[in-house]
């Protein structure tokens, strides 16, 4: 008989507990709702999961974060905006107290309302906190900017006098002057000649023969009849009528009375002389030339006077024989000769532009003056312009554009009768054309502007007039120093100079050139105010690409960085100073438009003067942390930028102040407001709710920055916490099968261990 050992038990024991395990793993699921209750579950899938949870944690307070900074940001948004209304009222009230209607004591009044806008919104700034935070005072610098400020006085800018553009640091504009040339008089008048009549008496003739005979004699101004009669107690119907008496010892002696009656009553339209031998008068008009063969002017005749109640009758002396009394025109008046001048232009008798600019590059710039009319004929090439051939020089002249005489020859007119049409059109009779046997202009002859002699005296000059100028050659000047094309700008930043009239102290002309523009600077305020006229040009360079370009921009602009040049600028504020430019030459000359002797001295100088300085300022920002990730790195900073008011209007406290804020001057008033024309000047208000504006746009961004990225935060916590459920949670189904499946197994493991041990007990009973 063989006893064996219970192997089959020791198996079935090893499966019950195996089944047990898997059973309680199964509860432990079921319990947990997991499938992954600790390392031992599934080391890997742990981990993962565990990492899953801790990003689940971080973003939850990162949302956390993210909305809290939204509201943090909410808060300042709304204290800006009443910011920003704040100092849209200011702005109504400085544009009432800019009305003239208003006194001092009114815009005083307006100012104090102003101020507590001023502090008001000062108060915003200190006062908006969250969470105890204050929100709109600056905690970092965020920037250092170009700022401006004001003096109550002028002071030459540091360095800007060391570059050396006038000789010697200063010089003065010459004087003007007329320059005289050459000049050439008139000749060939000849004067007028004078009508004469003769009246011969007949030295056989009676007095008898005389009585009641009458002469009239004419003259411009009208008529006088001459009756002659024994006494002077007659009466006669006639024009101005003066009685020579017969009542005389001769013949002779009634003709002297008569011509003492002409001398006496015509003096001033005839002269009488008299013959040796007392018969003969001859009668001479004062005035000379051909107008005095007008009979209806001048004449001497027998004349008819007619009786009638109160008047006797006279007869025309021409009644008598003709031997007895005769009137003879001896000389008839003739106009004398003009006086001329010829200017012989024969050697520009040809239609040759060649010739037409040999022409023109000779008398461009001169003048020719008649003495006579005193007017000045000037001679310039708009063709040049901007350089000084294309500018009148001569106050009061009849400019005379040669540029013309190119489109002439270009027409085939020749030089010489392009410009001898030119010159007599603005001469008009004074000149006139000489032309040759063939027709062709020559030359032009100048007239007198008088008849006769007289015109001898007069003159045609040559002339050019000498403006008050000065000429500044930047080409020598840059060759001297040896700047090249790309140096220009570096060169000359921070270098300029004024120009100005020296009995005028409080008003001059800057030209400052710099070599660009940070966008992020001030901008710069006008210069001047506060009793003083000045104008400064600000030049940027920073375009400058060659020395024309340097020229062009400083003449005219460029229409960007540099939206005027000085000629603009010149035309638009100065009174007397202009500009002219020769790109050819490389020079730039100031003068004074005035184009007549000015006592006051104008000078022009080395360096800037300006009550206009440049400082730095810091702009401040309050930098707050919100958290977005777990990353310090890739934290969400949020920037709020300071606003009290020192920030807004842009000035450096202790620099500037809020008093040169205020409406109680045109000045500052103007400076709130700023100007659209003629060159626009953003005014300090404008710029101060600009920056609020900016302020609060970024603050907005920002928010929206926040609610992005909320919306991020969400979805990554949704995703994540769905990946780390697949990984970790329990599939109770599964795992309550699982836990039915095993208890099952036990129960059956169980039943099974027991009947071998029950065999077991019954083979050891037998053998007992």
């Amino acid at each position: 008989m063989v006893i064996s050992n219970n192997a089959t038990a020791g198996f079935i024991l090893g499966t019950l507990n195996k089944n047990i395990n898997k059973k309680s793993k199964a509860a432990g699921q079921l319990a947990l709702g997991e499938k992954i209750r600790n390392a031992g579950d599934d080391a890997s899938s742990y981990a993962i999961s565990e990492r899953m949870r801790v990003c689940i944690r971080s973003l939850d307070q990162a949302d956390a974060n993210v909305q809290n900074g939204a509201s943090m940001l909410r808060v300042a948004e709304g204290a800006i905006q009443s910011q920003i209304n704040l100092l849209r009222t200011v702005k109504a009230k400085v544009i009432d107290a800019h009305n003239d209607t208003n006194t001092d004591a009114d815009r005083a009044i307006i100012q104090k309302e102003i101020s507590q806008y001023y502090d008001e919104i000062n108060d915003i700034a200190a006062e908006t906190t969250f969470n105890g935070k204050h929100l709109l005072l600056g905690t970092k610098v965020s920037e250092s900017v170009k700022s401006w400020y004001r003096l109550d006085h002028a002071e030459k800018l540091q360095g800007s006098d060391d570059f050396g553009f006038i000789s010697g640091s200063e010089a003065t504009l010459d004087g003007y002057t007329i320059n005289t040339l050459s000049t050439h008089s008139l000749s060939g008048g000849t004067a007028d000649v004078q009508r004469k009549v003769e009246i011969k008496f007949d030295i056989n003739v009676f007095k008898s023969q005389l009585d009641h005979k009458a002469f009239r004699i004419k003259h411009p101004g009208g008529a006088h009849d001459f009756v002659f009669a024994f006494g002077t107690n007659h009466s006669f119907n006639g024009e101005n009528v003066s009685v020579i008496n017969l009542n005389l010892p001769s013949t002779t002696d009634v003709v002297t009375d008569f011509k003492n009656k002409i001398g006496q009553v015509l003096n001033y339209s005839w002269t009488a002389g008299q013959s040796s031998d007392y018969m003969t008068l001859t009668l001479t008009t004062i005035e000379a030339g051909e107008k005095t063969n007008d009979i209806s002017l001048y004449s001497v005749e027998g004349v008819f006077l007619p009786a009638s109640p109160g008047y006797e009758q006279a007869d025309p002396i021409t009644n008598l024989p003709e031997s007895s009394v005769k009137i003879t025109n001896i000389q008839q008046g003739a106009d004398g000769a003009t006086a001329s001048w010829s200017w012989d232009l024969s050697a520009y008798n040809s239609a040759d532009m060649s010739k037409a600019e040999e022409f023109i590059s000779q008398y461009v710039g001169q003048a020719i003056q008649h003495s006579g009319n005193g007017q000045y004929y000037e001679f310039i090439d708009s063709s040049k312009a901007p350089t000084v051939g294309s500018i009148s020089k001569i106050n009061g002249s009849t400019v005379i554009d040669l540029n013309n005489i190119r489109s002439a020859v270009n027409s085939g007119k020749t030089v010489s009768e392009a410009f001898a049409d030119m010159m007599i059109s603005k001469v008009g009779s004074l000149a006139t054309a000489i032309a040759d046997g063939s027709g062709q202009v020559t030359g032009i002859k100048f007239n007198a502007t008088v008849r006769g002699t007289a015109g001898n005296s007069q003159k045609i000059s040559f002339v050019e007039g000498d403006l008050r100028d000065y000429t500044l050659d930047f080409k020598t000047l840059f060759d001297s120093k040896g700047i090249a094309d790309a140096d220009i700008a570096a060169k000359l930043d921070g270098k300029g100079f004024r120009f100005y009239e020296d009995t005028t102290q409080s008003k001059w002309v800057n030209v400052l050139f710099v070599n660009g523009v940070n966008p992020n600077d001030d901008e710069r305020p006008p210069s001047g105010g506060r009793g003083m006229d000045i104008d400064t040009l600000v030049v940027d360079l920073s375009d400058v690409t060659d020395f024309n370009s340097f020229l062009k921009t400083l003449y005219q602009g460029d229409g960007d960085k540099n939206p005027e040049g000085l000629s603009q600028l010149l035309n638009r504020t100065s009174d007397y100073f202009r500009l002219l430019v020769d790109y050819d030459k490389g020079t730039m000359t100031i003068y004074d438009n005035r184009r007549y002797y000015v006592a006051n001295e104008a000078k022009i100088a080395d360096g800037v003067l300006d009550n206009v300085v440049s400082d730095s300022r810091n702009s401040y920002v309050n930098d707050l942390v919100i958290q977005h990730t777990d990353k310090s790195s890739a934290n969400i900073h949020v920037r709020i930028p300071q606003t009290t008011m020192d920030q807004i209007f842009g000035y450096k406290i202790g620099d500037g102040s809020l008093d040169d804020y205020s409406v109680m001057t045109s000045d500052k008033r103007e400076f709130l407001l700023g100007q659209d024309y003629p060159v626009k000047v953003t005014g300090a208000l404008d710029k101060g709710l600009q920056y609020l504006i900016d302020a609060n746009t970024l603050i907005g961004s920002q928010i929206v920055h926040m609610e992005f990225a909320d919306a991020n935060i969400v979805t990554q916590v949704e995703n994540t916490k769905a990946a780390e459920s697949v990984i970790r949670d329990a599939d109770m189904a599964k795992s309550a099968m699982d836990m039915a499946k095993y208890n099952i197994l036990a129960q059956s493991a169980q039943a099974m261990l027991s009947q071998f041990n029950h065999n077991s007990s019954d083979v050891l009973n037998l053998l007992q």
